[in-house]
């Protein structure tokens, strides 16, 4: 199987939090599991653009990605050159993973790979529930949702990595399925433990972010 990612950003982009760990984590795990695996996406760094080689494929911990230049420096992160490059290529593979939403990355790449005919798997990584919608940007969120958006959404496969956004999506949108699998988390070699003992039970993680409604969705 040959699968394409597309988001808007990827290592060494850690501005942008935890989805650029989980995306390069899939998409590694993937690799070392034989699957072909390519990444578009853009030289995004919040208000900056990366030192990366652009436009051309480069290896990045074993996974194929091509870095492409955008136009705008916000959310949107449009692309140009990704879209097109995108058009061109994407029969070439059998799957179509979008991560996350709300950014034209996401959305016309979606449009295109459904117009083409090729399955779409859309992460949405907290973008899509009934509170993106009162957050931040609402107003463009919801013109893009009944312009464009919900249409392409049920037309797509959903991957949730938790049970309450899996419940949130399917309250939105009707996708073609929802199915909850977990981010990949990477423990250390050797566990910090005093004796043996400590070892008895299930391992306990301290989950730290910001205080925000969609974050509470990992706590389930």
């Amino acid at each position: 199987m040959k699968i394409l990612h597309i988001n808007a950003s990827y290592k060494p982009a850690y501005v942008y939090g935890g989805p650029t760990m989980s995306v390069s984590a899939l998409c590694e795990q993937l690799v070392g599991a034989g699957i072909i695996v390519e990444v578009f996406t853009t030289t995004a760094n919040g208000n900056h653009e990366l030192d990366v080689k652009s436009d051309i494929p480069v290896d990045v911990d074993g996974v194929t990605v091509t870095y492409f230049k955008r136009i705008t420096k916000d959310h949107t992160h449009f692309s140009p050159l990704l879209l097109k490059t995108l058009r061109a290529r994407i029969k070439e593979f059998d799957l179509i993973h979008i991560h996350a939403w709300w950014n034209l990355v996401s959305v016309l790449a979606a449009l295109t790979a459904v117009k083409k005919r090729v399955p779409v798997v859309l992460s949405p990584r907290g973008t899509l529930s009934a509170y993106s919608f009162v957050n931040r940007n609402n107003l463009k969120k919801k013109l893009i949702h009944l312009a464009l958006g919900k249409k392409l959404l049920h037309k797509c496969h959903v991957h949730a990595t938790a049970e309450p956004e899996a419940r949130a999506v399917a309250e939105m949108i009707k996708p073609l399925s929802v199915n909850v699998i977990p981010n990949f988390v990477k423990l250390p070699d050797t566990l910090p433990v005093d004796t043996k003992d400590d070892l008895i039970g299930p391992i306990k993680l301290l989950f730290l972010s910001r205080i925000e409604e969609k974050k509470d969705w990992i706590f389930y």
